[in-house]
């Protein structure tokens, strides 16, 4: 169930909002893995979240932005969610799974089979949402030194 004061939008990867978002998207990673760089894993290309590569999203609540996640084409049939974090203030409330099912629904408009996605164990939470949306364990599919669980969802035309 959505709230009707949430409203979805397309941003640029560049957009402020999006870079402020990121940041404490950065932030919380390093509280979980110390160790975390972005830099190295497996960066975004400057046009991969471009459409029809990809596309970015963001979650607002009145005027504040809530929640942001992407996703970009790995092959002409797969695409990958990268960057899904929502706001800690909103969590419990069903942003996460209204914002993945935005994700899921630009992937099937990009004409996308399957959706990849990788991430850490210490991030319990997100792998619990995965997991109740129907994702599954796959073997390591990227190079990310930072994950250790890939997983993968075949979605419906």
């Amino acid at each position: 169930m959505t709230d009707p004061e949430w409203r979805i939008e397309s941003r640029a990867y560049g957009d402020p909002i999006v870079e402020g978002m990121l940041a404490d998207y950065l932030s919380e990673l390093l509280v979980h893995m110390p160790d975390f760089d972005s830099d190295r894993a497996v960066p975004p290309g400057p046009s991969d979240f471009e459409w029809p590569n990809g596309k970015f999203l963001v979650i607002f609540a009145g005027g504040e932005p809530i929640a942001c996640g992407a996703i970009r084409r790995l092959s002409e049939a797969v695409g990958e969610l990268r960057r899904m974090w929502v706001n800690p203030a909103w969590r419990g409330r069903g942003v996460a799974r209204f914002l993945l099912s935005s994700l899921e629904a630009a992937a099937r408009e990009m004409e996308v089979l399957e959706l990849r996605l990788d991430t850490n164990r210490a991030l319990t939470p997100a792998i619990a949402l995965y997991g109740s949306d129907g994702f599954v364990e796959v073997p390591r599919y990227n190079d990310n030194e930072f994950a250790n669980i890939w997983m993968s969802k075949r979605l419906d035309a």
